[in-house]
């Protein structure tokens, strides 16, 4: 159940990143972002009072857990979009991309324990997603792909960093409140930081469209249920196991790429695809 969970959460992922692709197009990645986090918000307190599910209001300590790795997640997307912003998507996509490497040597760290069947199927699903996020150059200068490699990889780092301790540390409030309440928690920190900081900087609001709304809103839900399969998967099974599975989320990006858009993947691509669920097929078995 645990390893379905984290393959449902990077279904959910990987569609979330292709339509918030689509919707920073038109109304920016900042703007996507804090609307994403007001749809998720709304969309888990309507469920809360429905479910009257808030028992976890009377846990202070547990609220403090959330909150906190809730903040590291977001801080790591928030330097994922700014390596992107600067940097090459070829190289930053499969530095960030390496988080789950994180995710798992913290849980081996602090006591998980692997059959080496199952170790070896994790390190060639790590290994096949980072191939898969490998893309060719998009310039001919030499010069300004060094630059614009050097403006990104340091922001991509962090990124990773940031989003393989919160996703390791998310089993913590999620043992104590569940899943549901723990996204919420961040969902409503985020919306208000993220509003925060535009005030801040004074950038300026951006009021979307129709056609722009129903992206935010699906990119929202999408979002909302990737994070809540990968929480909900950690009651279920460790999280070395649940974050590898997860970790497939830039194959279903691409995917959608292929279906949607035409778009064409390299031969390194495609046998990173085929390491990626070579070794998932072997975590299942292990």
């Amino acid at each position: 159940m645990g390893l379905l969970l984290g393959l449902l959460s990077a279904l959910f992922f990987g569609s979330a990143d292709f339509v918030a692709a689509k919707s920073s197009k038109q109304i920016g990645v900042y703007a996507t972002l804090l609307y994403m986090q007001i749809v998720g918000v709304v969309l888990l307190t309507i469920f809360l009072v429905v479910t009257g599910k808030w028992q976890f209001i009377t846990s202070y300590s547990s609220i403090a857990k959330a909150s906190l790795w809730m903040f590291v997640d977001l801080a790591g997307i928030l330097m994922l979009y700014r390596g992107l912003q600067v940097g090459k998507a070829s190289v930053v996509a499969p530095i960030v991309s390496s988080f789950s490497v994180v995710t798992v040597i913290l849980a081996i760290s602090f006591g998980e324990r692997q059959s080496w069947i199952t170790f070896v199927g994790i390190v060639l699903t790590i290994v096949g997603v980072m191939g898969v996020t490998l893309s060719g150059p998009d310039t001919d200068d030499p010069l300004q792909q060094r630059v614009k490699m050097a403006k990104g990889v340091v922001w991509a780092i962090l990124a990773s960093l940031c989003l393989g301790i919160a996703f390791f540390g998310l089993r913590y409030p999620v043992e104590e409140i569940g899943g549901l309440a723990t996204v919420w928690i961040g969902r409503l920190q985020g919306s208000v930081l993220l509003a925060f900081i535009a005030l801040g900087v004074k950038r300026k609001t951006v009021i979307p469209k129709k056609k722009e709304l129903n992206y935010l809103i699906l990119v929202g839900v999408l979002d909302t249920l990737a994070i809540l399969s990968y929480n909900i998967g950690l009651i279920y099974e460790m999280t070395s196991i649940v974050i590898t599975a997860a970790s497939l989320f830039a194959v279903f990006t691409l995917v959608w790429g292929i279906l949607i858009n035409n778009e064409r993947l390299a031969m390194k691509q495609w046998a990173g695809i085929v390491l990626t669920f070579t070794g998932i097929a072997i975590v299942s078995i292990g």
